[in-house]
């Protein structure tokens, strides 16, 4: 791929800061916000356990069996991408680049266009990979969504999404190996600032209670970025109804919301969906997470100019305890 730039005749010094194109930060790596699990290559299974049981009247003679136990086996496979672009520096010996070019026909590095496209991939590509791990849909998975008792405005939606590599958490929620993935489902409609706490208050309603009162694993509410602009909306309206729903603490990147108490976290996932579920039982697996922050800058081919820039890195989401999560929307 060529370098696209419109440079302009240098006549004076350039201004230091380059304003760069805004990513949003990979909150879901950088804060937490669920299980992290690495070294996993291929064919690693994850096991969920869980156990029913039944008091019965003592009677001191033999009793029928009670209860149950329940194993369930996944077979996990991160998927493993790539990306890769070429460039000419070339391109830049008229620009504000060739500053630090060192002198000769030959030399046309420049360190200091090196440190901006790393810096732009790897905002780029970590980018991605959250999108991916939270709005990803396979044709696969598209498909399984379309066969599904879903209603018709969450296949709509899906359908709208584009297609990737990777099935993220919605994909896996609505659709995990089976046509009708295993959730508490909340019947969900366009949100707006009218009607968004009203909204939220069904999904708050809609969480086992036995979710809610783990204190050591608290669920967090996963909702798509523009829903917090809704909620600052509807809490700033004017009138006799007036109250704040959303409870927002803190400023800039230590901002946090809660509603009724429950986190909300906000990450790149369709507008009008909302998952909510215990970090513990939402899982990024990777090889290594770091590998989201490796890159590797050579030349082609040793006869010549061009460069490579690339990077590799795998990635699977998986959501356990599936029953007890719940997704408004579908």
């Amino acid at each position: 791929m060529a370098i696209s730039y419109t440079p302009t005749d240098i006549r004076g010094k350039a201004v230091e800061p380059i304003l760069e194109e805004m990513f949003f930060a990979n909150k879901t790596v950088a804060k937490g916000y669920v299980t992290f699990n690495d070294g996993i290559k291929a064919g690693t299974i994850f096991t969920e356990a869980g156990i029913d049981v039944a008091a019965q009247l003592y009677t001191g003679q033999a009793l029928s069996s009670s209860g149950s136990i329940a194993i369930t086996d996944r077979y996990i496979t991160p998927i493993k991408l790539e990306y890769k672009q070429t460039f000419l520096e070339e391109a830049l010996r008229t620009s504000r680049f060739n500053r630090d070019m060192a002198v000769g026909a030959w030399n046309i590095e420049s360190n200091e266009f090196s440190s901006l496209l790393m810096s732009l991939q790897g905002k780029a590509i970590s980018e991605d990979a959250e999108k991916q791990f939270w709005n990803g849909f396979t044709t696969a998975g598209k498909a399984g969504i379309a066969a599904g008792d879903f209603s018709a405005a969450a296949k709509a939606r899906v359908a709208a999404q584009t297609t990737t590599f990777v099935d993220g958490v919605i994909s896996k929620v609505l659709y995990d190996n089976s046509t009708n993935g295993t959730c508490v489902r909340v019947t969900g409609t366009t949100l707006s600032a009218s009607n968004i706490s009203v909204e939220y208050a069904k999904i708050y309603a809609a969480i086992p209670a036995v979710v809610l009162a783990d204190t050591s694993n608290p669920p967090l509410m996963y909702a798509p970025y523009r829903d917090k602009q809704l909620m600052k909306i509807a809490n700033n309206s004017v009138g006799a109804a007036q109250q704040i729903n959303f409870m927002f603490e803190g400023a800039g990147d230590n901002e946090r919301c809660y509603y009724n108490g429950v986190e909300v976290v906000f990450v790149p996932m369709a507008n009008d969906f909302v998952y909510v579920n215990r970090p513990v039982a939402v899982s990024w697996n990777t090889d290594l997470v770091d590998d989201l922050a490796r890159l590797e800058i050579g030349k082609v081919a040793n006869d010549g100019d061009l460069k490579f820039m690339r990077a590799i890195y795998t990635l699977n989401a998986n959501v356990g305890q599936a029953a007890n999560g719940v997704l408004y929307g579908a």
